[in-house]
């Protein structure tokens, strides 16, 4: 299963124009795969804090009571973050240049991945 995943978040991170690194990460902020294509960011610091976001994006939509998150987009002037949840206990992102990146293309090919990601840790055919 580690190295289907570990397969699963090189792609993605080849597939994106202007990826610097996808990861794989438990709620719990540990990295489950990573593939850094380039960075200076500590990729394991980064997942434990994207996780903290995830944790309080999940509070926060449990207290309004909306339906499941489906995508979280975090835009800063270095870079560009998209998560997508996959279950409940992990989620995927990619870390994209700020500029000259392809944020359209990145949701596209997370979401793909997001389903066959799930089918491998879920073990569903």
């Amino acid at each position: 299963m580690a190295d289907e995943l570990l397969d699963e978040i090189k792609k993605v991170a080849e597939k994106i124009p202007g990826c610097l690194y996808a990861s794989l990460v438990g709620y719990d902020g540990i990295s489950v795969a990573q593939h850094v294509i380039h960075t200076n960011y500590d990729v394991n610091a980064y997942d434990a804090e994207i996780s903290s976001i995830m944790l309080t994006a999940k509070e926060v939509r449990d207290n309004l009571a909306l339906s499941r998150t489906s995508e979280l987009i975090w835009l800063t002037e270095d870079a560009f973050f998209i998560i997508c949840p996959i279950g409940e206990d992990y989620f995927i992102y990619t870390c994209l240049k700020a500029s000259g990146s392809n944020p359209g293309a990145a949701r596209i090919v997370l979401n793909k991945a997001r389903q066959r990601i799930h089918r491998i840790i879920y073990q569903e055919s």
